[in-house]
């Protein structure tokens, strides 16, 4: 394996100055910096990034956390997410690596990467409620970014989407084609945007006189399965809903499968609308109206936020929220049958 050394005998130069080189550092003049380049070039020479790691203080490497149950059964969501961030990251020039934090009561531990120096930073991924080792971290000055988390301003950085306006923007849209018995499948409420939905859902009937009894919210996980076992309570109501209103696509999906398979046709006896706009929600029968969250933006700006951080530059603590938009199928429609409110 060849070292800098060899690299330094090759270009006929000394090791500090193929170190110079290697790190960007200046000092280094274009025509010798040339010659060090072709000898890395010649040798095939790659460096130890654990070496420089020790050296600069720094990994060019970026840790992304997720959750790990959750993961597991909104996994779409998740990987478009991950690939989205992953490409700005390497945009950059920087490595990103994937963790999962442990199961039970150590879950919401977090810095080990950082703390044995294996990423400069951060990206953590629908952290728990109530998670205290984010304050912790603010605390100990671990560059970190949230996506689709909360701490308080000036914490640490974040980007989400408005979940109070995108379930506002569906549940205006189902409103506006005349329903008004709407049902409501919640995702986690471990997490943020699981709370932040179906608050909004709740508050959305309120302010608009609607019904808004146990029996209209069924509790879901997010996976396709809970979407599946949702349809069957909901059809047991003396009044059934005449729409269902989703905490996430796959969930929707789930309702499309079961409709399927008892000879439900939706939209016509069952409008529905899903939450996030992953890949699969344009491809099912029917095309899913949903709420789109805008995956590359997203992705965009945890980059833009992370590699501010780790730059070690002073600065104030940015959240962003981002406005959702409303794609609308044809899985919704107006009611067929009669409603009495």
């Amino acid at each position: 394996m060849k070292s800098q050394q060899d690299v330094a005998k090759r270009a006929g130069v000394s090791f500090m100055t193929v170190s110079r080189v290697i790190n960007g550092r200046g000092n280094v003049r274009q025509e010798t910096r040339e010659k060090v380049l072709k000898a890395i070039e010649d040798l095939a020479y790659h460096p130890n990034a654990a070496a420089r790691a020790l050296t600069m203080n720094r990994t060019n490497t970026i840790g992304i956390v997720v959750p790990h149950d959750e993961y597991y059964v909104s996994a779409t969501y998740f990987t478009e997410l991950l690939f989205t961030i992953e490409r700005h990251i390497q945009a950059q020039g920087r490595n990103l690596i994937f963790s999962a934090p442990p199961r039970g009561k150590h879950r919401g531990e977090y810095a080990g990467l950082y703390k044995q120096r294996k990423v400069d930073g951060l990206i953590i991924v629908a952290p728990l409620l109530r998670d205290l080792s984010l304050r912790k971290m603010a605390q100990e000055r671990i560059p970190f970014v949230l996506v689709n988390g909360r701490v308080a301003k000036g914490e640490a950085d974040l980007v989400d989407v408005d979940n109070f306006l995108g379930t506002e923007k569906a549940m205006t849209h189902l409103l506006s084609l005349g329903h008004r018995r709407i049902g409501f499948i919640s995702g986690g409420l471990t997490v943020i945007n699981g709370v932040h939905r179906f608050r909004a859902y709740l508050r959305f009937l309120r302010a608009h006189g609607l019904d808004g009894e146990p029996g209209l919210i069924y509790r879901g996980d997010w996976s396709m399965e809970s979407g599946y076992r949702a349809l069957s309570r909901f059809l047991a109501l003396k009044q059934p809903p005449t729409a269902l209103f989703c905490a996430n696509d796959q969930m929707a999906l789930g309702v499309i499968r079961a409709a399927h398979d008892i000879g439900m046709r939706i939209p016509r006896d069952l409008s529905l609308v899903g939450y996030d706009d992953i890949r699969m929600a344009s491809f099912s029968t029917p095309a899913l109206t949903t709420v789109r969250q805008p995956m590359s933006r997203l992705g965009e700006c945890a980059a833009r936020l992370i590699l501010a951080a780790v730059s070690g530059e002073q600065r104030e603590k940015e959240q962003v929220i981002i406005e959702p938009e409303l794609v609308v199928r044809s899985s919704t429609s107006v009611p067929e049958r009669k409603e009495s409110v």
